[in-house]
């Protein structure tokens, strides 16, 4: 599985440029401004016949003048120095948009979200403290992808392990582990069956890669599966966007993030939504600035929506894991609040019973 998409319902900005159209204008200056006629437009081309009436009226206005004002010197010479001859810069290519899994690149994929990594983890510690009967030590994180949370948990101490079915981010999340110079397991499995040999403290399922299984029977199949592996008051925190009731179904998202090799560029817009099947598709855009290079990337993921009144129908069904609390996107632990119709950005406590 895949971790930290984010889901959006807000409403792309729309941006209305509009250049000022500029007024026609005349240069005057004695008996040479008869040939002196400077017309700007808006873009448009001027005809000969309205040159010619502009530069009539021109002449007449000049007779008018004042014998000095007529009078002009001759404009003394300009000094000019010869241009010298430069090589024209070399203007960046965009290459064509390549479709491609923006999760098989996750040093890119992590970037969009790495800002937020010390927030998430720090919660969560919190959240282990306040809410779990015995010192937290093993941590399981599901759809880790790049390893992010992994990563940032173990230079914590915590010992952490991350499931993802995609080794091209598990490889990434091991090179990361290493030049931290902390330790990590990593695992290539499916997060509806999987299967280890000691239960953990708590595991974290992050920003919304809970609504990748697109089915109730994968969604049940997955909170069973965290509860086989949870030790009787340990907690699983999971984390998902959902749809209030008068929420918008299309909407696009748009964010930025640099290094010191690249500044990315994403964009994340719903595409097709049905509330009948309860499933999104979202077209994922990354465009890639580097020094040499400018790349633009896309792929397309579908979640599962969920609102309050679906997710707790399905907690009900889990048996083995019971709701403790309930989180915002804040971070914030002292601040809870109600699985209802207002819930957008949710933090679920759910504990091992």
């Amino acid at each position: 599985m895949v971790t930290n998409n984010v889901s959006t319902r807000k409403t792309a900005k729309k941006t209305n440029v509009r250049k000022k159209a500029t007024k026609p204008t005349v240069k005057t200056g004695g008996a040479k401004a008869k040939k002196e006629l400077t017309l700007k437009t808006n873009s448009k081309r001027v005809s000969p016949k309205a040159v010619s009436k502009a530069s009539a009226h021109l002449s007449k206005a000049v007779d008018l003048l004042p014998p000095k004002a007529k009078a002009t010197k001759k404009p003394a010479p300009v000094a000019t120095k010869p241009i010298a001859s430069t090589k024209p810069k070399a203007v960046k290519k965009v290459r064509d948009e390549t479709v491609q899994s923006w999760y098989d690149h996750p040093e890119l994929y992590e970037l969009g979200f790495l800002k937020e990594t010390p927030k998430e983890s720090k919660f969560l510690e919190a959240v282990f403290k306040k809410y779990v009967p015995f010192p937290v030590k093993n941590v399981l994180e599901l759809g880790c992808g790049s390893g992010r949370l992994v990563c940032d948990m173990a230079t914590r101490g915590f010992s952490m392990t991350g499931l993802d079915l995609n080794p091209t981010a598990l490889e990434y999340c091991q090179k990361k582990l290493k030049k931290l110079g902390v330790k990590g397991e990593t695992v290539v499995g499916d997060m509806t069956k999987f299967k280890f040999d000691q239960p953990f403290d708590a595991a974290v399922n992050a920003i919304n890669t809970f609504r990748h299984l697109d089915s109730e029977e994968a969604a049940l199949a997955h909170l069973d599966c965290v509860a086989e592996h949870l030790k009787p008051g340990g907690v699983f925190v999971l984390s998902l966007h959902l749809l209030p009731v008068d929420g918008d179904l299309w909407g696009t998202e748009r964010w930025s993030a640099k290094d010191e090799k690249q500044s990315v560029y994403y964009a994340l817009t719903v595409v097709e939504t049905s509330m009948k099947t309860r499933l999104e598709k979202l077209r994922i855009s990354m465009l890639v600035k580097k020094k040499d290079k400018t790349v633009r990337m896309s792929d397309h993921i579908t979640l599962r929506i969920y609102t309050a009144p679906q997710l707790k129908s399905l907690l009900a069904k889990a048996k083995k894991l019971k709701l403790v609390a309930v989180h915002d996107f804040w971070y914030d632990i002292e601040t809870t609040q109600k699985l209802n119709a207002e819930a957008v950005d949710t933090i679920l406590v759910l504990q091992k019973v």
